[in-house]
């Protein structure tokens, strides 16, 4: 789980570098794309459902929404932040999907991350805005259905499940590129240059091969609690790595909002643990 830590809280400066020279849905579909060859070496895991639902919400809708929003709207180190609602969204969507239970305590932690969020609409540093906000929390949301479909999977190969699920986003991603960030996504990908290339490389290989197949993995053999609280590292990363490697600061403002939000999820995703002696 330290390794998924390391792998996503570095791929959120990975993105960053990619969508400076890659338009958002262009650089979605692109990253996929190149991962559809190694179906070869994988026989097909599940059934199609499950592969339509993983590269639906995870590997189309995730990302799609959280890359629109880097791009302009929220920078690396707040992304990786405001990206773990996902686990109080997957409490709440578990809670009506699946009838599981949620405790006073995850409410009120669900609450509370909330109202974190709520403060980046006001702190007004410039770092995230409305739009870029909003974007993210949708992603969050694409991300927690996509924890409902794996919660169901025990027992699968998990790498050659999101190897197969690259197959759903590189031909919607062309489409909506070619729709609405222009005609020529062909001379975008011939322009890239040897770090655009990494940076795609990277958030294709390390967060989609390594860092969801071990988490794919063990939300599948482990119970959500024991998993999920391992995801509040990862905006520790995400925002040292930005500091350092591409110079972002944050306000005194979004500090707060941020602090609050950590707290929110940890007593979110600890509310459900109880106490031994």
């Amino acid at each position: 789980m330290l390794l998924v830590v390391l792998a996503w809280g570095t791929n959120f400066t990975a993105m960053k570098i990619g969508l400076e020279e890659l338009p958002p849905l262009l650089f979605v579909g692109l990253r996929f794309a190149i991962l559809t060859p190694l179906i070869l070496l994988f026989p097909r895991p599940a059934g199609w459902w499950p592969i339509l639902g993983i590269g639906a919400f995870i590997n189309t809708g995730q990302f799609a929404f959280l890359f629109s929003a880097m791009q302009a709207d929220v920078t690396a180190g707040l992304a990786s932040l405001i990206l773990q609602s996902q686990a109080p969204l997957t409490i709440i969507l578990a809670a009506l999907v699946y009838g599981e239970r949620v405790r006073r305590v995850q409410a009120a932690g669900i609450g509370l991350a909330c109202a974190g969020l709520a403060l980046f609409g006001v702190a007004g540093g410039g770092n995230v805005t409305t739009a870029g906000l909003g974007l993210v929390l949708c992603g969050a949301l694409s991300w927690a259905c996509g924890n409902l479909v794996l919660r169901r999977l025990p027992g699968i190969d998990m790498t050659a499940l999101f190897i197969w699920a690259s197959l759903v986003p590189p031909l919607p991603m062309l489409a909506l590129s070619l729709t609405f960030e222009g005609p020529a996504p062909l001379p975008a990908i011939a322009a890239l240059s040897a770090q655009g290339w990494l940076a795609v490389g990277y958030v294709a290989f390390i967060s989609t091969v390594l860092g969801f197949s071990i988490w794919g993995a063990l939300l599948s053999r482990h119970p959500a609690a024991a998993v999920t609280p391992f995801a509040l590292l990862i905006p520790v990363v995400g925002v040292s790595v930005a500091a350092v490697a591409l110079g972002e600061t944050i306000t005194p403002g979004e500090g707060l909002a941020a602090l609050v939000v950590l707290a929110g999820l940890a007593l979110a995703v600890f509310g459900q643990r109880r106490r031994r002696p």
